[in-house]
């Protein structure tokens, strides 16, 4: 009786932990439940992040806990940041713009905890699996540096990404609702 009690906890848990996702016109996997995080947006981040321009990746290396580089670790793919009046962003793919972000683009949010700069979005494991991800940011200038902190023990590196302010987005674009 225990190990079958045991081994339907076990289901259940293993169930509720598997994100819902659909997919968008490019095939890419989005997660259909709604980010939780969107309710801490405050519209004073955008005192320094700029909504009418994409932010470019510009560098990628593994870092301290205070985004100093400690080494590079190689190419990643080119990738550009939209943000949304609302706290919604999306990551866009280069050759893969497409203003309906029904139809590319990984989302996210931006969101104060704590009274820190923090991102949830999404991503995916070798095998497909999709989960939510939340890293720690922060501006300088036109700088954008988002550091992966997902970690229950804290390691010694982290990888970071800078995000430089670019080109400004066609107004076209902004006809399109983020509602994750």
């Amino acid at each position: 009786m225990i190990k079958n009690s045991f081994l339907l906890l076990c289901c259940v848990i293993f169930v509720q932990a598997c994100a819902q996702t659909r997919k968008l016109e490019d095939g890419r996997k989005v997660l259909t439940k709604k980010y939780k995080n969107s309710k801490r947006f405050d519209r004073s981040i955008y005192n320094d992040i700029h909504t009418d321009y994409f932010y470019q990746k510009i560098d990628y290396y593994m870092a301290d806990k205070n985004y100093s580089k400690i080494r590079d670790i190689g190419k990643d793919v080119d990738r550009r940041i939209q943000f949304y009046d609302n706290g919604r962003m999306r990551f866009l793919s280069f050759k893969m713009d497409e203003p309906d972000p029904e139809k590319t683009g990984m989302r996210g949010v931006i969101y104060l905890k704590n009274g820190k700069l923090k991102i949830d979005t999404q991503e995916a494991d070798q095998g497909g699996r999709v989960f939510k991800g939340t890293y720690s940011a922060k501006v300088e200038g036109d700088k954008l540096y988002i550091l992966h902190d997902n970690f229950l023990i804290p390691p010694s590196e982290y990888v970071c990404y800078v995000y430089q302010k670019s080109e400004k987005i066609p107004e076209n674009w902004k006809q399109y609702k983020a509602d994750w």
